[in-house]
């Protein structure tokens, strides 16, 4: 073969990529040097200078997040929602199956994830089991970033990407033995799967967006909401019915692995997220300002919210001016219906059954993120048009200069601003880091060091005794003994063992208090506090009431909010407890 006809193959085998690669086509069966073996095409300079241009940003923002989620990860004491994860995912065979049902199902996932990883030796201490939660936040990050590219291009993705890794409410999920990230990680994935299908369709995409999709479910609370959003989204695509068809069987697909997730749901009720707040102005502003600029101070709030508000409009009139039916129209109705539909759905929902928690919505911050970035770039941009027109103006004979400048000037701006919102919140709030959320380790060992025989103890909620629990077999049980403990009124199952997790709020009736007077000398109430709605604090001060009218002596002391009361016949207060004020 000559030197052009060999220059014409390799130049025919070579396709240009949209990101700047260099990729080697087969010739076709008529191309004149079909059957001839090509040489490998080497990648030229420019194309790993496009490859370090696409995930440069990327792999430095993972980096980010993998130090902001590492950071003082063992330093806060377990609390209550992470030690109940310890309690259910400890268990085995129908312990475990009965745990998981109880709490409704909506975290089986990853309590089936933690499990698997004890049964292979992780430990039970806090680094050990909020490990899980850091890796699914560092993987999320470069899935989000390639969605954000690909639909909106660097500088939006590295804005949104900054925004996501450097908000306090993701922060802190991520350090947390919860299955939050790793919900939010899974949402972002099954995005990432749809937007690859509709790229490049392909019915295993589609198969892997119904399964993660499903598994989301299964890992977080709202995330029905989202595949909801998506599966609504797909409504403004003019498609290939072969393509139409595969989403409707992909969708089938999601909702039937949904149905044991939905019986779960039904045989528990509301009772699991029946201590969150009610709906009204305090709450919902509480809600929105810790999902969307938690951490922000009040002026900082509010550019940041102009900044959604810009990019809300803008993202609306570019799918308004966009062409019905196309991939851009779509980007941007997934985009709005991402961070819209699940906040309006909760918000309705919430007048008959409040959800109005920030880390259940976690998955909407991506999508907030992006329309916070966009209005920064939008705004930044026509900030700097407008200050380039002014300087044409003046100086007429440089406007062409001007013009040229506008370009850099709106990046400069809108890098500055995007730092901005990024950097000053986490500045802010750095103290945040290893803050107590309940002193599980210290009324541990404050009940440990005053027991004596005849005391019997009380939490007002098993999620109390689940601390205490935990703390009591991490503390005394590597010296193959445990002290000499108060026998335990309620939860009344024997120390020791992680016993399943049931979020059960009631406490013992006054005809059950009465009944300890004489088998007990002294009680002692470890009182949560953590959920201040009337009918709990109602619960809680007829407990207290009750024990108060067979018990003389009464003492308390303050754990971070969760207070120690003692309640004895006769005798003095133990050495640093003060007499109780009668406080709810």
């Amino acid at each position: 073969m000559s030197s052009n006809s060999q220059d014409q193959c390799q130049g025919g085998a070579e396709s240009g990529d949209p990101h700047g690669e260099v990729r080697a086509q087969p010739p076709g069966p008529d191309a004149p040097c079909a059957g001839v073996d090509l040489p490998a095409v080497r990648r030229p300079p420019e194309g790993r200078r496009a490859s370090l241009a696409r995930w440069g940003p990327a792999t430095l923002l993972t980096i980010a997040a993998a130090l902001l989620s590492l950071y003082k990860l063992g330093s806060s004491p377990m609390w209550n929602d992470e030690t109940a994860s310890v309690s259910i995912s400890v268990q085995h065979g129908h312990a475990l199956w009965s745990a998981i049902t109880s709490d409704g199902g909506s975290m089986s996932a990853y309590y089936m994830l933690l499990h698997a990883l004890f049964l292979a030796g992780l430990g039970q201490s806090a680094i050990s089991v909020r490990l899980i939660s850091v890796v699914a936040f560092v993987v999320m990050v470069p899935f989000l970033y390639d969605l954000v590219l690909r639909c909106w291009g660097a500088r939006v993705a590295v804005i949104a990407t900054a925004l996501v890794i450097t908000n306090r409410t993701v922060i802190s999920k991520a350090q947390e033995a919860r299955g939050y990230t790793l919900g939010l990680l899974l949402v972002v994935v099954a995005t990432w799967l749809l937007t690859s299908f509709l790229d490049r369709p392909s019915r295993p995409r589609l198969v892997a967006w119904a399964v993660v999709s499903a598994l989301a479910c299964y890992s977080l609370l709202l995330s029905p909401l989202f595949a909801l959003a998506q599966v609504v989204s797909l409504g403004t695509l003019r498609r290939r019915a072969a393509e139409m068809r595969s989403a409707v069987i992909a969708t089938g697909l999601l909702a039937v692995l949904l149905v044991p997730l939905a019986l779960m749901a039904l045989h528990r009720g509301t009772a699991q997220i029946d201590w969150i707040t009610p709906i009204g102005a305090g709450s919902v502003t509480t809600f929105l300002y810790g999902l969307i600029v938690p951490g922000f101070s009040t002026w900082l709030r509010l550019l940041m919210l102009l900044a959604i508000v810009v990019g809300i409009v803008t993202v609306g009139r570019e799918a308004v001016e966009n062409k019905a039916g196309s991939l851009e129209r779509w980007h941007r109705v997934l985009l709005l219906s991402w961070a819209g539909l699940p906040l309006v759905a909760v918000l309705a929902i919430s007048f008959a059954v409040s959800l109005l928690q920030p880390g259940y919505l976690i998955a909407c911050v991506p999508a907030f993120a992006v329309l916070g970035a966009v209005g920064i770039m939008t705004v930044a941009r026509s900030l700097a048009e407008g200050a380039a027109r002014r300087i044409a103006a003046i100086r007429a004979g440089e406007s062409s200069r001007a013009k040229r400048g506008a370009p850099v000037a709106g990046l400069v701006l809108g890098a500055g601003a995007a730092a901005l919102f990024a950097l000053y919140p986490l500045a802010a709030t750095w103290s945040r880091y290893g803050a107590v959320i309940e002193n599980g380790p210290g009324e541990t060992a404050y009940i440990v060091g005053l027991a004596r025989p005849g005391d019997g103890i009380i939490f007002d909620q098993p999620s109390q005794r689940m601390i205490f629990n935990y703390y009591l077999l991490a503390d005394f049980d590597k010296a193959g003994r445990f002290p000499l403990l108060p026998a335990p009124v309620w939860p009344s199952a024997r120390w020791g063992t992680q016993v399943a997790y049931a979020a059960d709020h009631r406490v013992p009736a006054p005809g059950a208090i009465a009944a300890t007077e004489g088998r007990f000398t002294r009680i002692w109430v470890v009182d949560g506090g953590w959920a201040p709605l009337p009918r709990y604090l109602a619960q809680s001060r007829a407990l207290l009431a009750s024990l108060g009218r067979h018990y003389l002596v009464v003492g308390e002391d303050d754990f971070k909010g969760v207070k120690v009361l003692l309640f004895s016949g006769s005798g003095s207060l133990p050495p640093g407890m003060h007499p109780w004020t009668g406080g709810g």
